[in-house]
């Protein structure tokens, strides 16, 4: 009856102990799946290495992001109408174009997208001055984040210069030129003076 006894309390501490096992590598296996998505997600907010940069593109002014001295991976480009053009540079995709998707904070636009052209393939987007998505970028505080179908999200520091930028898009300045130096040059031909220096005419010769 005492070895029948002592079987079963050793049956029953084996069953415990593959029971115990079984529950380590049950909250093991859960743990490993939570840190596959937290990694994940931190990947998706890693933002770009580069800086903003203005430039000139097809003789408009631009802001450019990405690496000193590389092709840029985004930019916003002012139009003739002080519309903007919102560009990821890369290669385009064949079939039908993807959406172009600009988040910032919680606030999310879905853009329709045309090919642009020039010897670097782009997307691109367009955005008329008025639109509330610019007063957003130009204000940003967090990341801005850019989705074009399925390729990895391009996250992209925000910055005082897209401010700058839009602002001077919005009122029509070139690259440099404020209101003030604008209007200055236009009105320097026709108000321009003669050198201060500049010899006076010789008298003719009486006769």
């Amino acid at each position: 009856m005492a070895r029948t006894a002592s079987w079963l309390l050793l049956v029953l501490l084996a069953g415990c102990a593959r029971s115990e096992d079984s529950s380590v590598v049950a909250s093991s296996n859960d743990f490993n799946a939570v840190e596959q998505v937290r990694t994940s997600d931190a990947d998706d907010e890693e933002v770009a290495l580069g800086a903003w940069r203005d430039t000139l593109q097809d003789d408009f002014i631009a802001l450019e992001f990405g690496p000193n001295g590389a092709p840029p991976l985004f930019s916003l480009r002012c139009d003739a109408r002080h519309s903007v053009y919102l560009q990821r540079h890369g290669a385009v995709p064949s079939g039908d174009l993807p959406t172009m998707l600009v988040s910032v904070g919680s606030d999310t636009r879905r853009l329709a997208v045309t090919g642009g052209t020039g010897t670097v393939p782009m997307l691109r987007a367009s955005l008329p001055p008025s639109d509330q998505m610019l007063a957003t970028l130009a204000g940003a505080a967090t990341p801005i984040i850019i989705r074009v179908g399925d390729s990895v999200p391009l996250v992209l520091p925000p910055s005082p210069a897209i401010g700058t930028f839009l602002s001077r898009c919005e009122s029509g300045q070139g690259p440099g030129r404020g209101p003030a130096e604008a209007n200055a040059a236009e009105a320097a031909p026709a108000n321009a003076a003669a050198p201060a220096n500049a010899s006076a005419p010789a008298p003719q010769p009486q006769r």
